[in-house]
């Protein structure tokens, strides 16, 4: 929307703004040809880390894994977050590149620096125990539900009803339907007096988180 309200006030759009456009409404055929075409001309990084979601998908044509880890390597040169963390995605998996787990966690490194979410929990997951804790408790503080699971499950062993409060807090921001089945299993196997005391502190969460990140808007 804001494209289109920028080529309105600024002229017409590029084929590349209209590939973006065409993603966002789900139309992946249209998206995946003007995305194509517009990137001969106008290299871009948006342009081609959506394309690699295109390609990696098979979203409007073939998967294409290769296509896609190519087109988010070139992304990631541009500083793109969302490309930096899905080559680094494709890097550590070795799918459409050759695995390279050092330079996946440099890609992370760099976009979890540009506050990319996805990022963070990936680091976590190269991380030792501290470090992961640390990754994961910042990438849940941005109000990202996965990595608040993740968060639950790392503190599951040491403090059930600080693990619980965090599903809690992922169901009240985003009504996750994953973290939402969690809490209950995990709930089932606490006390009633365990089970108020995370449902306050997961309302806590979620209030601050969304104080927080409504501000950096």
């Amino acid at each position: 929307m804001r494209r289109q309200l920028l080529g309105l006030m600024f002229g017409a759009r590029s084929k590349l703004d209209k590939g973006l456009d065409a993603f966002e409404r789900r139309e992946w055929k249209k998206s995946r040809k003007l995305l194509e075409d517009a990137l001969q001309a106008e290299p871009r990084p948006s342009g081609f880390y959506h394309l690699g979601v295109l390609y990696w998908r098979g979203l409007g044509g073939a998967v294409d894994k290769a296509a896609a880890a190519d087109c988010f390597e070139r992304g990631a040169e541009f500083g793109h977050p969302g490309a930096q963390t899905a080559y680094g995605i494709a890097l550590r998996s070795g799918v459409g590149v050759t695995k390279n787990n050092e330079e996946a966690r440099n890609q992370f490194r760099s976009a979890a620096g540009a506050g990319d979410r996805e990022a963070m929990v990936q680091l976590a997951t190269m991380s030792e125990p501290e470090d992961a804790r640390r990754w994961l408790m910042r990438a849940s503080e941005l109000g990202y539900a996965p990595a608040m699971m993740h968060l639950s499950d790392f503190l599951m062993q040491r403090d059930p009803v600080e693990a619980l409060s965090w599903l809690y807090a992922a169901v009240t921001l985003s009504a996750d339907d994953a973290s939402r089945k969690r809490a209950g299993a995990l709930a089932a196997e606490m006390s009633a007096a365990e089970i108020e005391q995370a449902q306050k502190y997961g309302r806590e969460y979620a209030r601050e988180i969304r104080d927080k990140t409504q501000g950096r808007k």
